[in-house]
């Protein structure tokens, strides 16, 4: 074989690596455009895999590598631990609060077995770690203090580098992954709390910041190389009385870099190298503060208008299509994350779980309160997470028995459903044998059984509202409604 192939086969190799490392926590960093694209097939209905019950007033992002499933569970300003889960079963695997009580752990990266964790204190310089993320140890303490916001995370380059605000968000610093030493430091000052994540073009080895001075936004172009800041371009608000940016940029995927002002515009920007150059802007309306913005397999974008999201043309930024209405009037933050196969996942920061069609068509939604920050992350295998108030829980896109694909309607039945007192439970013989659950809205186990061909279910013990039954050995969990 000659030098060549061999070369090549090694770039397609690295190639492959970092465009894995880029899938399983794609909405917030994971993906190092940081635009929400998955690059694979999500679910297409509301099939539960698993609910967990876990304590935690609100919701906050989900990190996930392999079988791992990683978030922070905020039950008060001085304890807020970080959790691991198994993904397929839903096991917690360790809980660690690196705080000692007196602050929250702060996930805020996921990549190559390792948790990067901030002792968030709100001092502008916290302390970052690693830890392993097979059991919650501490592999290394960076030596730099770092300063994120608690609704940002980190972002990492081809090469596993991270990248993350320190020092008063004065500060954007690259981390060497393997002992927590800074490689460089570049000055940035963020617009506002919510919009100072660096966002990272692998191809010409660039990161971008949205930038103040005077209370004007600029996008900064910084080399990665060496932290060197090369240019920038001033984003002008187009309406009176905009709110300042609260909202991460993100990188399409045709390198344009999107900005969201908040209650004001999107606008689209090129970097040909030499100059950042301005292509369009369309208003937007309405106050989505720490929202996040995605962009679909056409590079058509995402974003927030008016409490509904709007899918707007890459070319010239006209609006293509819009949703209905996808907000109960409180903490509208909407977090958008784009599928491969038709699907546009969203938590609106309020109580709920909306999937959309690519024309923003409506699929499904479910109630989950207190989303806040989570948005939805998709792994690797296709599953979909979610973390709200009290819980966490993961949508399923097949349906598997014994780890093969199987049509489930054609194997159960459950009737009357709904229903006021008892269900039947009408199983095909393959499933003869296995134990049934019972499950609350938060995760508990209510009931549990032996599953024959035919089995009734007493709900009359149980209030009234949504119930879930899952099966031994198959991933869809299915509803029951008491009335």
């Amino acid at each position: 074989m000659s030098k060549n192939i061999i070369c090549s086969l090694c770039f397609l190799f690295i190639a492959i690596i970092s465009t894995a490392q880029n899938i399983d926590w794609n909405n917030s960093g994971g993906n190092s455009r940081k635009n929400g694209y998955a690059d694979i097939a999500g679910p297409t209905t509301d099939s539960i895999l698993w609910q967990t019950a876990s304590n935690g007033i609100f919701g906050t992002p989900v990190f996930i590598e392999g079988n791992y499933l990683v978030t922070m569970r905020f039950q008060s300003q001085t304890y807020a631990p970080v959790e691991c889960y198994d993904l397929n079963s839903g096991n917690l695997l360790w809980t660690v609060d690196v705080t000692d009580s007196t602050g929250r752990s702060l996930p805020v990266g996921l990549r190559d077995n390792r948790v990067y964790v901030v002792r968030y204190t709100e001092s502008l310089s916290d302390t970052l770690y690693a830890l392993n993320v097979a059991d919650g140890s501490r592999i290394w303490t960076a030596n730099v203090t770092v300063a994120p916001y608690i609704s940002e995370t980190g972002v990492f380059d081809a090469a596993g580098n991270f990248y993350i605000s320190g020092q008063g968000y004065l500060r954007t610093y690259k981390i060497n992954p393997q002992n927590g030493q800074m490689i460089w430091q570049a000055n940035t000052v963020p617009m506002a709390s919510g919009s100072g994540e660096m966002v990272i073009n692998n191809d010409n080895n660039t990161g971008y910041t949205l930038e103040q001075n005077g209370g004007i936004s600029y996008l900064w172009a910084t080399d990665l190389s060496n932290g060197t800041k090369k240019y920038s371009r001033v984003v002008n608000a187009l309406q009176a009385g905009g709110n300042v940016p609260q909202s991460a940029i993100m990188l399409g995927n045709d390198g344009v870099v999107y900005v969201q002002l908040t209650e004001d515009n999107v606008a689209a920007l090129k970097d040909d190298g030499s100059q950042i150059t301005l292509l369009w802007q369309t208003k937007i309306g309405g106050n989505a503060s720490f929202s996040l913005m995605c962009v679909g397999p056409d590079g058509s974008v995402y974003a927030p208008t008016d409490g509904k999201i709007v899918r707007l043309d890459p070319l010239n930024g006209d609006t293509l299509s819009l949703s209905q209405s996808v907000t109960q009037g409180g903490f509208f933050s909407p977090r958008l994350t784009a599928a491969n196969n038709n699907m546009i996942y969203m938590t609106n920061g309020e109580n709920y779980i909306y999937a959309f069609d690519y024309d923003l068509n409506l699929l499904w939604s479910n109630y989950f309160p207190v989303t806040n920050t989570s948005g939805v992350s998709i792994s690797a295998n296709g599953l979909a997470a979610v973390a709200g108030q009290n819980g966490i829980r993961v949508y399923t896109p097949t349906s598997l028995i014994n780890g093969l694909d199987t049509d489930i309607a054609s194997l159960l039945s459950i009737y009357p459903n709904p229903s006021s007192s008892r269900v039947n439970i009408k199983a095909d013989y393959i499933l003869s044998g296995k134990i049934y659950s019972l499950i609350d809205l938060n995760g508990r186990t209510l009931k549990t059984g032996i599953t024959a061909e035919n089995t009734e279910l007493d709900l009359s013990e149980f209030s009234s509202g949504l119930y879930y039954l899952k099966i031994e050995g198959i991933s869809q969990v299915f509803k029951i409604m008491k009335m």
